[in-house]
């Protein structure tokens, strides 16, 4: 089901960006430290979501890591705190290879 979700919200999004790109046709002036250019709003809007992506990229793969990490770090408590528990010794005692002679 949750494959079907994602196409659709793809499928949204791209409806909704032709939609942007026939409606916003007029022309703007983009004004960046130093630079300074025309283009169509569409194209600004592109690109305002293009440099959006590029920096919240390396932001998302991040918390994935920390997500994945800290799942691990559960499990690996877990073992601990159930190796803890285990008795260290047992009752019966154990021959060693000096009692066997």
């Amino acid at each position: 089901m949750r494959n079907w979700a994602t196409i659709a919200a793809g499928i949204l999004l791209a409806a909704l960006l032709i939609f942007v790109v026939i409606s916003n046709s007029d022309e703007v002036t983009v004004v960046l430290p130093l630079i300074q250019w025309r283009t169509k709003l569409w194209a600004a809007m592109v690109g305002a979501a293009a440099s959006l992506v590029l920096v919240a990229w390396p932001l998302l793969r991040l918390k994935l890591h920390a997500r994945r990490h800290q799942k691990r770090i559960a499990e690996l408590e877990q073992e601990v705190h159930g190796l803890r528990t285990l008795p260290i010794t047992t009752d019966t005692p154990r021959p060693t290879s000096a009692q066997k002679v």
